[in-house]
């Protein structure tokens, strides 16, 4: 069986004119018009933090849409889903991304407070910040990205290593302000279960596709999973799992040493006609037509 294929770095710069890298660990990049681009949700097997220093930009964080206007930090962890939905003329930021093995090697936070911080930060991956918090994060970025260029260091690899480290030290700092990033969320029983779902839709749509799994997941019935969903998101349950479903068969069909029915297996479909009909009904067009246009 094939897994969900990832971008990489080298697929990452091959989108961006203006960055510097470290090997295929860390880069940090300017952005704007052209090093955005209308897409397919993607996969970065990478943390990413967005600045937004111009205009805005709009993304689709795990299937949940997210506005990001100037002075917004933006963070996506690694392996999220992602789509750029659409953004201003104007827009600018900065981007900086680290690599999971290297993230890992670097930052690891385990004490409460920083992963009460880590979860309220994959609940909500857009921060509105004071225009001079944002200038610190910048800061930091620049100076990473000189690290990144001392070449001759012969301690370069730890020194940025140190100097990442700086840049969470100063995210933390920023965050450690807002209450909403310190304290468990409060959220109605509704807004609960919308969570959970989430998560577990997140996990399992490649291989359940109907509403009473992830119904007996959550313990309440069908029926009422979808009502829920209806009145918090506008989109019933069978809606949220066939779009998570066929995110999943778009990044796939994009792996091009997988063959449809390898795809089809992927997703726990009875067979390749099945998976066929289904992706035809939600994207008019059949897989293969897909993967030639693509």
């Amino acid at each position: 069986m094939i897994e969900l294929p990832l971008i990489d770095f080298d697929t990452l710069k091959s989108g961006l004119y203006i960055y510097d890298c470290y090997h295929d660990d860390i880069l940090v990049a300017d952005l704007n018009g052209q090093d955005v681009f209308l897409n397919d949700s993607v996969r970065v097997n990478a943390l990413q933090v967005l600045l937004v220093l111009e205009g805005s930009i709009d993304l689709s964080i795990d299937y949940v849409l997210f506005q990001a206007s100037v002075n917004t930090v933006v963070t996506i962890m690694p392996t999220h889903i992602t789509k750029v939905m659409k953004y201003s003329d104007n827009f600018r930021g900065r981007l900086l991304a680290v690599s999971r093995a290297f993230l890992e090697q670097s930052v690891m936070p385990n004490h409460s407070s920083s992963m009460i911080q880590y979860m309220q930060i994959r609940k909500n991956p857009t921060a509105l910040l004071q225009a001079s918090e944002i200038k610190a994060l910048d800061d930091c970025m620049l100076r990473l990205r000189q690290t990144i260029l001392q070449t001759s260091h012969h301690l370069q690899r730890l020194l940025i290593q140190n100097t990442l480290m700086g840049f969470f030290i100063e995210m933390g700092n920023i965050f450690s302000e807002r209450k909403e990033y310190n304290t468990s969320p409060s959220l109605t029983r509704k807004e609960e279960l919308f969570e959970s779902f989430l998560r577990i839709l997140y996990m399992h749509c490649k291989e359940q596709h109907v509403v009473s799994f992830y119904a007996d997941q959550l313990y309440i019935t069908p029926q009422y999973l979808s009502l829920i969903l209806k009145e918090l998101t506008g989109k019933s349950a069978n809606k949220w799992i066939d779009e998570a479903l066929m995110q999943e068969a778009k990044i796939l069909l994009k792996a091009p040493q997988a063959t449809v029915q390898q795809v089809a297996d992927a997703l726990h479909f009875s067979d390749q006609s099945t998976f066929g009909k289904f992706f035809k009904k939600h994207m008019g067009m059949s897989p293969m037509e897909y993967r030639k246009n693509s």
